[in-house]
């Protein structure tokens, strides 16, 4: 998240609204490294899978750590079902991109893709939302990216346990509806 410090992960800090801690999600690395404003690329260096874990300060510390420890330990499953959620957005948005562009190389900005994995090195993580636990005890948790195709509004995946529930914008990250409950 930019411009936010938080302690590495059991540790947390609360801000005005939140609960906050650094995680390391070793399955995302090689990602953008996005710590610009509204998840905008940052660095040319890939990142390590280094990201905050964010919730609402309303919730329970506990279940905030016991979401974010499995979270950790499926991290390579998740990442699996991450990237084929987003294609049919980037290859929506990249129609758009490309009659936008004036002075850029389409292929830089946003290439063909053959493949869901194709979309790694186009995005970053900027935040892992934790929304609570489902009523039959799965983790709700979305992830939003920043990404070349978007890079104003970035991208989001929710999902309850290891099943994806909404993709596209980065709001789908963050907005848990009662009714997935």
């Amino acid at each position: 998240m930019y411009n936010t410090q938080a302690p590495l992960f059991p540790d947390y800090v609360d801000d005005e609204d939140s609960h906050l801690s650094t995680i390391r999600l070793p399955a995302f690395a090689g990602m953008r490294v996005t710590n610009g404003p509204y998840g905008a690329v940052s660095s040319p260096e890939l990142s390590n899978g280094e990201t905050h874990a964010r919730a609402d300060k309303e919730m329970d510390v506990e279940q905030f750590r016991a979401i974010v420890n499995w979270i950790i330990e499926h991290d390579s499953e998740i990442r699996e079902l991450l990237f084929p959620a987003l294609v049919d957005q980037y290859l929506e948005m990249r129609e758009l991109v490309i009659e936008c562009l004036v002075d850029e190389d389409p292929d830089e900005v946003v290439p063909e893709i053959s493949r869901p994995d194709d979309l790694v090195t186009l995005c970053g993580l900027v935040v892992v939302h934790i929304g609570g636990m489902s009523t039959g005890g799965e983790p709700r948790f979305g992830i939003q990216l920043g990404c070349n195709w978007d890079d104003e509004h970035g991208a989001g995946v929710r999902f309850q346990g290891l099943r994806v529930v909404a993709s596209g914008d980065a709001s789908d990250a963050f907005l848990f509806p009662d009714a997935e409950r």
